[in-house]
């Protein structure tokens, strides 16, 4: 009976079983932002394109192309993950070369983040925060016990961050900088760098972004908009009051979907960076918190599958996509806020951006891929399990 109840699911048994939890948090928030997307961006889309659904269309595209490549994932052979984390880092520092150094860069807002092929705009950047994560993961993993030698261990690693920090700064990015910078220093701290290092680490990037902000004038702009955007309401500061007054307005329950203001071209990017305003706008503080509570829930089970990862790769892996989704959790919504300065950075999964939307899908990939051969794992006899550094 056993033997045939194992024989009729095979992918189970292959697999040890699918992380429902993570696939239903995935699954609401995929949902969710499809809904807000639409109600948030229906009107720009109308007049710039003519088409109500034109932003939704694009962000299922980036959604099922992510599907796609997730469960190319989740049926590889787990040691596949990291044997592409090498061709993913040289991968995507060739794609971030590629909008710097050639024409195929494409500009908007000021900035050159983005790289046009055939029609087809992608930003190189969002791939730039999986392939870190998982390059570095592989490289501490294969040190492990030896980061004490900061000379032979440690600066090679932090070698991995500083081209794709100094590709991603040449773009204008500096959000996606500070999340490259974060990251490594939270992979450097769950394999156990001693804190002197990581503090000294992020200090000394820490000092290399605050220059980079004085030498640039609409970074200071934004600093001086931060720190009280009525200075310049109609300019510098629009944008976050135009964010208050629409949380202010939405008070418990909202005005409801597709009614409030802000999706009419008052408030700029309320599909993209402003979207947590959109939902408290329309929805209220009930579907804020909503949001927020589906958020914190998706970056505690990333932490969860951290610590019961199979080995430290797969720790590592999964603490730096769980590190990734809440660090742009906390600077997307404590822009919004006022909090923070305002940086281009999608909250996950809510707001509208296909490479964004691709990116997040194939980390839930990894997550799952990550879980499942931590389940399969302990279901193996003792004698058949892999020895301490194998996997």
């Amino acid at each position: 009976m056993r033997g045939s109840a194992a024989a009729s699911h095979p992918a189970q048994e292959r697999s040890g079983g699918w992380d429902w939890q993570l696939l239903i948090l995935t699954s609401l928030l995929v949902l969710f932002g499809l809904l807000m997307i639409q109600s948030a961006g229906s009107w720009r889309s109308d007049r710039l394109y003519g088409d109500p659904l034109h932003f939704v269309t694009r962000q299922l595209l980036g959604l099922g192309v992510g599907a796609v490549a997730a469960a190319t994932v989740i049926m590889a052979p787990y040691r596949l993950l990291r044997l592409l984390a090498w061709p993913a880092y040289v991968g995507s520092l060739l794609l971030l070369l590629l909008v710097v150094m050639t024409p195929l860069g494409h500009s908007a807002k000021g900035a050159t983040r983005w790289l046009s092929l055939g029609g087809v705009t992608l930003q190189p950047s969002e791939a730039a925060k999986l392939a870190l994560i998982v390059v570095l993961a592989d490289y501490l993993a294969n040190n492990r016990g030896r980061l004490g030698d900061v000379v032979g261990v440690g600066l090679p690693g932090l070698g991995l961050l500083l081209p794709m920090m100094v590709l991603v700064i040449f773009q204008r990015d500096f959000g996606t900088t500070l999340i490259l910078l974060g990251l490594a220093g939270v992979l450097f701290i769950v394999a156990g760098l001693r804190w002197r290092y990581v503090v000294g680490g992020l200090s000394t990037g820490l000092a290399l972004l605050a220059s980079l902000i004085a030498i640039e004038p609409y970074r200071v702009r934004r600093m001086t908009s931060f720190l009280n955007p009525f200075v310049d309401p109609g300019g510098s500061g629009y944008q976050v009051v135009q964010g208050w007054i629409a949380l202010a307005t939405g008070g418990p329950f909202g005005v409801g979907l597709a009614r409030g203001v802000a999706q009419q071209e008052f408030l700029p990017e309320a599909h993209n960076d402003f979207i947590i305003a959109v939902i408290g706008e329309e929805l209220g503080a009930v579907g804020f918190v909503a949001a927020v509570g589906l958020l914190l829930l998706l970056v505690r089970r990333s932490f969860q599958i951290a610590c019961c990862a199979p080995d430290l790769f797969g720790m590592l892996a999964a603490a730096g996509i769980g590190a990734m989704f809440a660090a742009q959790s906390i600077i997307n919504i404590g822009v919004v806020g006022g909090c923070l300065p305002t940086k281009g950075l999608v909250l996950p999964f809510l707001s509208y951006g296909a490479s964004a939307a691709v990116v997040h899908m194939v980390s839930i990939g990894v997550l799952l891929k990550i879980w499942m051969e931590s389940q399969l794992q302990a279901a193996r006899p003792p004698d058949r399990r892999p020895r301490a550094g194998e996997g």
